[in-house]
């Protein structure tokens, strides 16, 4: 980042190229399936271009760059919630149209790695974005405790609490599914 600061253009494509995959998978797992992740990761990236002269190596450039993408997705999040449609969409002819409650397994899939995966993504999205941010950049991109409060602006101590919550949170969402399968 510091060369790119200091005008070699060329390294941006080295630094897409490096945390394209951790900010796509970030913002999947902030916003679920259904967003429009490339377009979101393409804005990421061109804030981070945008912002290259406020860059300071304090921290780490994950760091920074997590915290663009952390209020990035929270943004999108605040807009869907403020655009939802109001009423049940309906058919051609009038009839409401019956919808699939998503939290439901499909009836014919199996218990295993791919149903708890979907479980685990649903009980994510149950969580307040600070908490669910939390986990994942702790538990899926492996940052320590005051990384991840550099990328909140909240200390490693508030960090701990939230994940306790969080955890808290998972545990009990998750719970039915276990009392389900024994």
């Amino acid at each position: 980042m510091l060369a790119f600061q200091a005008g070699h253009e060329e390294v941006f494509a080295e630094i897409v190229e490096l945390y394209e995959t951790a900010v796509f998978s970030l913002l999947r797992r902030l916003l679920g399936p259904g967003a429009s992740l490339e377009d979101l990761a393409q804005e990421v990236f061109l804030r981070l271009y945008r912002s290259r002269e406020r860059y300071r190596p304090e921290g780490r450039l994950g760091t920074f760059l997590y915290r663009i993408t952390y209020n990035l997705a929270l943004n999108h999040l605040r807009d869907r919630k403020r655009h939802k449609t109001a009423g049940m969409p309906e058919h051609a002819d009038g009839e409401a149209v019956e919808l699939a409650d998503p939290k439901a397994p499909a009836p014919e899939a199996p218990l295993d790695q791919e149903l708890w995966a979907r479980r685990i993504e649903t009980a994510l999205a149950e969580l307040p974005e600070n908490q669910r941010l939390a986990l994942v950049l702790q538990h899926y991109n492996g940052l320590e405790l005051t990384e991840i409060g550099d990328v909140l602006g909240i200390s490693a101590k508030a960090v701990k609490s939230l994940l306790h919550r969080a955890r808290q949170r998972m545990k009990t969402l998750l719970e039915p599914y276990r009392e389900a399968e024994s």
